[in-house]
Formats: structure tokens, sequence, C-alpha cells
């Protein structure tokens, strides 16, 4: 993540999102009662763009290499299948308190939600998704994710 290349910090960020992120959970949750309402081919196409949306999230967040600390600060469970990892992530400027909520799935853990000093970045999305998509549909949806994409990419050059 050193790198100050974005292709580069993507590259290495993406089959980690892959494989620790629980897309097919966030995607649903994502859209609410709508989901129900895609057919396979739009739920596998969603699920690839919030891959893609979570990956270039990480790639343009870390284009510096400032110091930043990730400290693992406890280990709790929320339910039979699920726990919480509360981290904290420290920089010359700030300290941001994140908990990975995890949901284990065939053995594995993985990621369904992030919350950043309290918010929720699935409460968030589900909140703004599903209110487009009641709107305006999916493609609504899609064009937004895209353009977060985009924009992602595009503080690279800034």
């Amino acid at each position: 993540m050193k790198t100050s290349s974005y292709e580069k910090r993507l590259s290495v960020v993406e089959p980690a999102v892959g494989d620790h992120f629980q897309i097919h959970t966030i995607a649903r949750i994502s859209l609410g009662r709508y989901w129900g309402s895609l057919n396979a081919e739009e739920k596998s196409s969603f699920q690839t763009l919030l891959e893609d949306l979570v990956s270039s999230t990480y790639a343009s967040r870390f284009k510096d290499d400032k110091g930043q600390v990730f400290s693992i600060t406890a280990t709790e469970p929320i339910a039979t299948n699920r726990k919480r990892v509360k981290s904290i992530l420290e920089t010359n400027t700030e300290t941001v308190a994140l908990d990975y909520q995890l949901q284990q799935e065939d053995g594995t853990w993985r990621i369904y939600d992030i919350v950043a000093n309290g918010v929720s970045d699935l409460s968030l999305k589900r909140s703004n998704y599903s209110a487009m998509f009641k709107r305006s549909g999916l493609e609504s949806v899609r064009q937004e994710i895209l353009s977060n994409i985009a924009a992602n990419a595009a503080q690279q050059t800034q």
C-alpha cells in the first residue's frame, strides 16, 4: 500500500476485498426490500459493482504513507455466527475508531459492515441506495456507485 500508484494499490486491494468481505450480504442489505425484485444477473452485476467500490475506496484512502498505525483493541461476539473486531486507525492528524462486523460463513469470517466513529457504512448504503432505487430504479443506484468509483480514481491525480 506504500506505492504511489493507484493502479498498483488497487491490484493489492482487489483480491483482499474478494477474500475478506461478504459482498453478497452487503449488496442484499444495501438494497433492502428491493433486492428481491432483481433477477440473478442484476444481483451478480450489483455485487461486482459494490466489490469494485469497496476496492477503489481502500485504494484511494491510502495513497500516502503518513505513518498510519492500525491496532486491534478487542474482539467480541455479536451473535452465534457474528462478531465485532474493534480497532483504531491513528494518523498524524486523527484517530478513527473502526469496528469491523464479521459473519462466519462456511467456516470463514468475512466483513459485512464497517462502523467508523459510530457510523455504519452499511446503514448509510442502505439508506441511500434503497431510497434512490425507490425513486429511480437500479440504474440510478448503479450510476451513483460508478460515479463514486470514478471519484476515488480521480482523487489520485489531485
